[in-house]
């Protein structure tokens, strides 16, 4: 199974738009220390023909110009693109969807609240309705779920729980939200020919039973790296809300990332959904420094895992 990082930033990418902070300054001046990054997304494939997206955000016609197994051909309208994994409905990872609409057809896997969601609150599917047709796909915490052709090697896609905070714009919407549902998940993705699996959670405001053990028993972990430090944007007077309040564990301190991950074997753990503030994207940080003695990697746009 060949993962492929499309993109490596949390929402708003790298340099985001509005944002002046040392990081974002500094890569629009060209410093050789800093890289732009594209806004969070993987490509998977088992079979090297069918590709599937994980997420889908503003960047995705960028993205798939940046790899060429994603590139259409040999027929006009032909595509390698096979479907859209979503791992919730926040704008960072389905507006893409809308940019998707001139395919003959859609295969999205989600669960039954981002499709609710994606029906009414930000109503994606009825959207793409005029456009092209789709086949919705389920996801749940209570199966596995089958991905690829029928006959081929496949991708089995384990669904893990993570938070249940909606996302901001589903607030006018009642309808679309219960305090009992799931909004985002977790994705352990298993090569069905190996066994071999990658831990992916982009997300992760606390570590849940059921989470660590899906991070104990993955030869690969790819999880958030949002924030160094609980207070980031707060010390930087961007926002008063701290790193836990928006749903990410920080990667240091007490109880952050980089303690948690260290208590697990997998061979490679890597941080990714990286916001554009964290000193972790300046090569030579003593932040970087620390994490690569300690054996982590750093995702970048173009990172490639094979399991």
């Amino acid at each position: 199974m060949r993962i492929r990082v499309l993109g490596t930033a949390a929402g708003g990418g790298f340099p985001q738009w509005n944002c002046a902070c040392p990081n974002c300054h500094d890569v629009r001046k060209g410093n050789k220390a800093l890289r732009p990054l594209l806004q969070s997304s993987l490509a998977i494939s088992a079979n090297e023909k069918d590709w599937y997206l994980i997420n889908a955000g503003p960047d995705v016609p960028k993205q798939i110009e940046s790899f060429t197994s994603l590139h259409p051909g040999p027929g006009i309208r032909e595509t390698p693109l096979a479907g859209v994994i979503l791992t919730d409905a926040e704008l960072d990872h389905t507006i893409g969807l809308l940019s998707l609409r001139e395919g003959s057809c859609l295969t999205i896997y989600g669960t039954e609240i981002v499709k609710k969601c994606m029906q009414s609150s930000f109503p994606v599917l009825p959207m793409l309705k005029n456009y092209c047709s789709w086949e919705w796909q389920p996801l749940s915490p209570d199966f596995r779920q089958r991905v690829g052709p029928i006959g081929e090697e496949a991708i089995i896609v384990e669904t893990v729980p993570v938070s249940r905070k909606p996302p901001l714009y589903t607030q006018a919407n009642k309808e679309d939200n219960s305090p009992e549902d799931f909004w985002e998940v977790g994705l352990v993705l298993h090569n069905e020919s190996s066994g071999r699996c990658l831990a992916y959670f982009p997300t992760l405001e606390s570590i849940s039973q059921a989470i660590e053990a899906c991070l104990k028993k993955a030869d690969i972990l790819m999880v958030d790296g949002t924030f160094w430090s609980e207070d980031e944007l707060v010390e930087m007077g961007a926002t008063e809300r701290s790193a836990r309040s928006m749903g990410h564990l920080p990667i240091s301190g007490q109880s952050g990332i980089a303690e948690k991950l260290a208590l697990y074997p997998a061979e490679r753990k890597i941080l990714i959904h990286i916001n554009n503030s964290n000193p972790i994207l300046r090569m030579g940080s003593m932040e970087r420094d620390t994490l690569e003695r300690l054996g982590f990697e750093i995702a970048y746009d173009g990172m490639e895992v094979e399991v």
